[in-house]
């Protein structure tokens, strides 16, 4: 996997993630034990965000290894997030919320693995 495929295919998924906690949060919130959409919206937008930054970073020629070493690290917060969420509120979250929250940082937990992995082929 290249530099550019590892940031494109976070970006996709990023953005894919995005648009379904935007438009869908009216109905995913309890699966959360939120009390109403706007966090899974909030979340969204600054995903749509991060999306837009990793396709800025993969389209630079070649893209960076800061760019690919930083979004490991923003992916590997992500993981580390979504295992406090679950720690912390695993008896409030819904059954269908726990699942969620697993594969999404089992799929973020990827892809920070491979944007290290590429980041270690390529020069300083």
């Amino acid at each position: 996997m290249t530099a550019r495929h590892a940031l494109l295919a976070n970006a996709s998924f990023t953005a894919v993630s995005a648009v379904i906690l935007i438009a869908a949060g009216g109905a995913l919130y309890p699966l959360f034990a939120l009390s109403s959409s706007w966090l899974l919206t909030t979340i969204g937008v600054v995903l749509l965000l991060y999306a837009g930054s990793l396709i800025i970073e993969a389209r630079r020629e070649p893209p960076q290894r800061y760019a690919l070493v930083t979004a490991a690290l923003l992916d590997a917060g992500w993981v580390i997030g979504s295992v406090i969420v679950l720690v912390i509120a695993w008896s409030a979250l819904a059954p269908a919320g726990r699942a969620l929250i697993i594969a999404a940082a089992l799929i973020v937990d990827v892809f920070a693995f491979l944007q290290f992995r590429v980041s270690r082929t390529m020069a300083a």
